[in-house]
């Protein structure tokens, strides 16, 4: 009896921060998990150039950090664009197509079944690799973010659109999407981030069983550890009618921790009780073990907390726009909680505090936004046939043939649209 070779999925990621390649990781580790074989490539770390690749992800951090209203502005101005015009998006397709070849010869060699995007920039390739030359592996791709960010238009080729929740769907519509691409899993993140009995998470890292505990956790980048904010945090709680601890991930953000710790042994929190925890994977126990978290609002965060059902507190400025977005949805929803300054800060986690209710409300209405997530992706993308594969399509030119093909396609929407 002919043995039945495994799945095959290719994952492309690219480096912007860290969501995306958590995403990667989280839906390799379940892909293997199921059977699939897989293999997990950084887009543009592969195929761009060494510019490409810091621009990517070292400017934007720049960008947030020093120009924020700038790249805000220049951020709802894309948006605003016309989506016919997805073919001559020029930043967004010079950057795809500086890996398309690279990924085409991936393609034919590797022969997945499946390729999974967890950016637009590998999807944004794929769309416009199909105008020219037949890529047999079902696409895939997801929005790990609340809203639509700018050049999603791009890469409507892909076979599947997995969003975050069913309340995008006009707006995929109105892109150029289909419905019948459109999948609503959710934002895959790890399966361990799920709800777990807290006194026991609380345990293993020693934290006061019985104290509100308050996580706070904004990472790298813009925000460097958040030191400011945790000190916001520690002056909110200062008075609370109840006991309080704080834990604060400070990342990699080594001289935080050493400075919060320092001044913890001197007495400089009062009566709150403070774990300064430098870089961790135990994320999730840390989240498990807490009431609440002061945090930003990256979509893969938010909603690994929306899965483990921890409310969230945010900060409604300062934010670059796909956060403030991502902000403004799970505020409406009821999941998270805006502030704009300390005293409205003090004030949420007051009412989280003595307000059974409302954290009742919050936790409800993360339950109703929890999604399927990779369980349910994993699923989907191994009940797809096996892909077939002919001949390696000519590479001459191949760049140039394909930006021909973009042309075409973009008189021929831009005729439809005019009809």
């Amino acid at each position: 009896m002919q043995e039945v070779r495994k799945k095959r999925v290719l994952i492309l990621t690219v480096t912007a921060g860290n969501g995306h390649n958590a995403c990667a990781r989280a839906m390799a580790e379940e892909l293997e998990r199921v059977g699939a074989e897989v293999k997990v490539v950084d887009y543009l770390k592969a195929w761009a150039s060494r510019r490409t690749v810091w621009t990517v992800d070292k400017g934007y951090g720049l960008a947030v950090a020093h120009a924020l209203p700038l790249y805000n502005l220049s951020y709802r101005r894309l948006k605003r664009r016309p989506p016919e015009e997805r073919f001559q998006r020029k930043f967004a397709q010079k950057i795809a197509l500086e890996g398309a070849e690279g990924l085409l010869r991936e393609v034919y060699a590797f022969r997945p079944d499946v390729i999974y995007c967890t950016h637009f920039y590998p999807a944004t390739a794929l769309t416009d690799l199909r105008l020219l030359v037949p890529i047999p592996a079902k696409c895939y791709v997801t929005l790990l973010d609340y809203s639509f960010n700018p050049f999603w238009e791009c890469c409507i080729g892909v076979d599947h659109l997995n969003l975050p929740t069913s309340d995008l769907t006009e707006e995929a519509l109105r892109l150029g999407y289909r419905r019948g691409q459109l999948l609503y899993s959710g934002i895959p993140v790890a399966a361990k981030f799920a709800p777990a009995d807290r006194r026991a998470a609380r345990r293993e890292p020693g934290l006061d069983g019985n104290a509100f505990t308050v996580m706070v956790m904004f990472g790298g980048g813009q925000w460097s550890g958040g030191y400011t904010i945790f000190r916001q945090v520690v002056r909110a709680v200062q008075d609370a009618p109840v006991p309080v601890q704080i834990v604060m991930l400070n990342g990699r953000n080594e001289a935080d921790r050493r400075r919060i710790a320092r001044e913890s042994a001197q007495g400089k929190f009062g009566s709150v009780r403070v774990h300064s925890v430098g870089f961790t994977d135990r994320v999730e126990l840390y989240m498990a073990a807490s009431d609440a978290i002061v945090t930003k609002m990256g979509g893969i965060s938010a909603t690994e907390c929306i899965n483990v059902g921890l409310p969230i507190v945010a900060a409604a400025k300062l934010l670059p726009q796909q956060e403030a977005d991502n902000a403004v949805y799970l505020r409406e929803k009821g999941a998270a909680l805006l502030y704009t300054n300390e005293r409205e800060l003090r004030e949420r986690l007051t009412a989280l505090l003595t307000d059974e209710a409302l954290r009742g409300r919050m936790l409800a209405a993360q339950r109703s936004l929890a999604g399927g997530g990779v369980r349910e992706l994993a699923a989907h993308i191994l009940a797809q046939p096996f892909a077939g594969y002919g001949e390696q399509p000519d590479f001459s030119r191949l760049r140039e043939r394909v930006e021909t093909a973009m042309k075409q396609a973009l008189r021929g929407e831009l005729a439809a649209k005019r009809n």
